[in-house]
């Protein structure tokens, strides 16, 4: 299958793959801060090479977090692994945490009929807020620009009791 990108110009996927890859080594070789790097990565992927405005590409990045909960006496949650995956679509940006457990935190800019959500990036760091109108459940996920810093809050339920998780770690930007 050919990919059609312009006037009598046609790529098959095998070399749209290896422009993908070509663009990335480009773009990692500029001289910008890590968490600006994944973002143009992000949009730079999603935008430059023919991706239907329907779909965006996920960029992901391996975290070691752990999590504790203050109103229970600062208990510590056992530290893992995660994932970070980033997404955006127009003016909207995706954060979602993966990980074992409790480490599941997903926010987005977008407000619905449901949800709440703001765009918290700025030239420091890369985040988001949602806030569910009908159960009141407040998540955030914050990436600190220089250090790729990752912090975040959820509310969930922890042995029978609505409490908030605060999460932190380091992650790290794939070369």
């Amino acid at each position: 299958m050919r990919v059609f990108i312009g006037r009598n110009v046609s790529i098959s996927p095998r070399r749209t793959r290896l422009l993908k890859i070509q663009a990335m080594r480009n773009f990692l070789d500029l001289s910008f801060s890590a968490v600006r790097r994944l973002a143009t990565a992000a949009l730079m992927v999603c935008g430059c090479v023919g991706v239907s405005p329907a779909l965006a590409q996920t960029f992901k990045m391996p975290c070691e977090v752990e999590g504790v909960i203050p109103t229970l006496d600062d208990l510590k949650i056992k530290p893992e692994k995660a994932t970070m995956e980033i997404q955006t679509m127009g003016k909207n940006i995706f954060l979602k945490l993966n990980g074992p457990g409790l480490y599941q935190v997903q926010v987005s800019s977008l407000t619905a009929e449901d949800f709440i959500g703001k765009n918290l990036t700025s030239a420091k760091e890369m985040g988001a807020y949602r806030k569910n109108k009908v159960t009141g459940v407040e998540s955030e996920i914050r990436i600190e620009q220089a250090t790729v810093l990752l912090s975040a809050y959820t509310d969930t339920v922890y042995q029978g009791k609505k409490v908030r998780l605060n999460i932190t770690g380091p992650c790290t930007v794939p070369r």
